[in-house]
This record gives structure tokens, C-alpha cells and sequence, in this order.
């Protein structure tokens, strides 16, 4: 079992740790390792404002925090299951919010859309890209909705290293929709253009709609 405390922060004016920060170091670690690994499923139970604490294989997490999440990545030789915790104690620092890397949103009226992005072609950029422009077409469905939160990737196959497109386009498809619990529970299925693109993948999303 390896632990590692992530270098995570409250980001702007958010009140959680993005799920994309949390997958970002994350990939950085398991990078030194297994240079050649993947990111194949990723999912969030819950959010959290405090640190993150990640654990490597099996075994609690020392800080003895809850869990909020846990993925897999295969390195080639097997699969590295991932699992993250939160940190007993203080919030995450507060750190400086980013600039958006996505534009052209194009809705396609049935819960998908495209839009097109320019990032640094980096895990962390090309992951945000993706969330950035999912989450605005959740956004976009209805006067009021809020509490939009990435959930979980599926089926996917997303390279530690920097491998990824500077530029290109991002196609969503609405798969599925359902109620849990007042929330608005989605799977999509996002397309990747551009050199370098990884392959298809779903991903989950997670919204209140209000009345």
C-alpha cells in the first residue's frame, strides 16, 4: 500500500475539490511509477472541501478520513486500483481559479452538444476541458439548475502523459438520464478530436433542476 497527501485546493469561489485536480495528481504519481499507464474507471461518491489523502492498493487510509472515491488504472502489468479519502481537519487551501479552454458550445437539444478546446495537452488540461464543457451543457438544459458535479468516467483509456491534443473539438452524447433522489443522474459518451485523441469514453454527471 503507498499514501500520498494530493496537493488539491478550493478553486475560485467553489466549495469542493474538482474531481479533476483530485484525477490530475493522481495520474502525476502513478506516472513516476508506470509511466505507460491509463486511466481506465474513475468515481466520486461524494464531495468534500478538505484535503484528499490517496491510496495506492489496498488498505485504509492513514489519516482514517472517508472515503470519497476510487478508480483503476492500467499500467500494463495489471490493474492499480486508486482510492481517495478525505483528510481529517481544515478546509483545502484556497487557490486561484483558471481560465476556461473551451468555446463554440453547441448544444444539440437532446442533452448533448460540442464544443471545441485549446489546452496545454496535459492529463489535468484536457481533463477539464472535458468537464468544463459537459458541465455547460448541463447547464444549459434549464433556467435553473445547479450543484452540477462530475461523477464518474467509464470505459475509458487516458494516458498519464502528456500524449493529448493542444487543440481540437469535444462531441457529447446523452446516453442516459434518470431521477435518483432529486437529483438528475446523466451518461454520456465523449468523442475526442484532434492529434493524439484518446478513444471514446463515457462520462458521468451528476444535477439538481429546479422547478
Amino acid at each position: 500500500m503507498a499514501s500520498h497527501t494530493l496537493e488539491v485546493g478550493l478553486r475560485g469561489t467553489r466549495n469542493y475539490v474538482q474531481g479533476s485536480q483530485i484525477l490530475a495528481r493522481t495520474a502525476e504519481i502513478v506516472a513516476r511509477e508506470h509511466p505507460g499507464a491509463v486511466l481506465v474507471t474513475a468515481k466520486f461518491t461524494r464531495i468534500t472541501l478538505l484535503g484528499v489523502e490517496l491510496v495506492l492498493g489496498d488498505g485504509e487510509a492513514p489519516s482514517g478520513g472517508e472515503e470519497i472515491g476510487r478508480g483503476q488504472f492500467d499500467t500494463g502489468d495489471g490493474r492499480l486500483q486508486a482510492r481517495w479519502f478525505e483528510v481529517p481537519g481544515p478546509e483545502a487551501p484556497r487557490i486561484d481559479d483558471v481560465p476556461g479552454s473551451t468555446s463554440g458550445l453547441a448544444p444539440d437539444g437532446q442533452g448533448g452538444g460540442r464544443a471545441d478546446f485549446v489546452i496545454a495537452g496535459t492529463f489535468e488540461s484536457y481533463l477539464a476541458a472535458v468537464i468544463e464543457c459537459v458541465k455547460a451543457l448541463h447547464a444549459g438544459r434549464a433556467e435553473r439548475v445547479s450543484d452540477i458535479w462530475f461523477t464518474a468516467l467509464v470505459g475509458a483509456r487516458l494516458p498519464v502523459t502528456p500524449t493529448y491534443p493542444t487543440a481540437g473539438s469535444l462531441a457529447v452524447g446523452l446516453k442516459i438520464e434518470r431521477m435518483v433522489e432529486g437529483r438528475l443522474q446523466t451518461l454520456s459518451v465523449v468523442e475526442t478530436a484532434g492529434d493524439g485523441a484518446p478513444p471514446a469514453y463515457q462520462i458521468c454527471f451528476s444535477c439538481v433542476i429546479g422547478d
